[in-house]
């Protein structure tokens, strides 16, 4: 229902900040990192998503358009509701995130409060089947600069944060160099985007 609502901070308090405009207060629930850098006086875009239950409407929020799709990712994920979403995404930025999940690494996801070892595994077979779904298997390379393997594991990490497969593919292309780590490729390629 909101995409994403344009305003000033004016207070922040319990993991949630408030966004005024057009005299009204939005409370928007944010992830830790948003909620560190936001100062009330701030001027911001919060790209949302309103969850609705029986009981309550809910605003969750963030700064970053990628973080806001790993959350609806993982809150299509059985038994991963909207608070452990934005737990998860709060516990490690969302690239390191994204290259776990790719990698199939559950037990970096466990660390995460709120995640133990059936959810974490849960989350790894769910999206990292729906990603080769959605873009394709397979290899891929960027000619001789970084081996396959590396390469393929940046652009599943970049797919997973909202680009497509042949967006993801061109920023690797065009990032890598032998020497860097994939998360460093992910950064750089991400960093490029903005």
């Amino acid at each position: 229902m909101y995409n994403y609502i344009t305003g000033t901070i004016t207070d922040k308090r319990d993991g949630c900040i408030v966004v005024e405009t057009h005299g009204i207060g939005y409370e928007i629930a944010v992830p830790i990192s948003a909620y560190a850098e936001a100062e009330p006086g701030k001027a911001v875009k919060v790209h949302t998503y309103l969850v609705v239950r029986e009981d309550e409407m809910s605003l969750y929020g963030w700064f970053e358009t990628a973080q806001k799709t790993m959350f609806l990712r993982l809150i299509s994920i059985s038994g991963v509701g909207p608070k452990l979403a934005q737990s998860i995404i709060s516990g490690m930025p969302a690239q390191e995130l994204a290259l776990s999940i790719s990698r199939g690494d559950a037990a970096a996801l466990t660390r995460i409060k709120g995640v133990g070892k059936k959810t974490g595994e849960r989350i790894v077979l769910e999206l990292r089947d729906r990603l080769a779904e959605e873009y394709g298997g397979g290899d891929i390379t960027t000619g001789a600069i970084i081996p396959a393997g590396k390469a393929e594991d940046a652009v599943l990490a970049l797919m997973s944060l909202g680009l497509t497969r042949s967006e993801a593919h061109s920023s690797v292309a065009r990032v890598a160099t032998p020497e860097m780590s994939i998360e460093d490729i992910v950064f750089t390629a991400l960093k490029a985007l903005r």
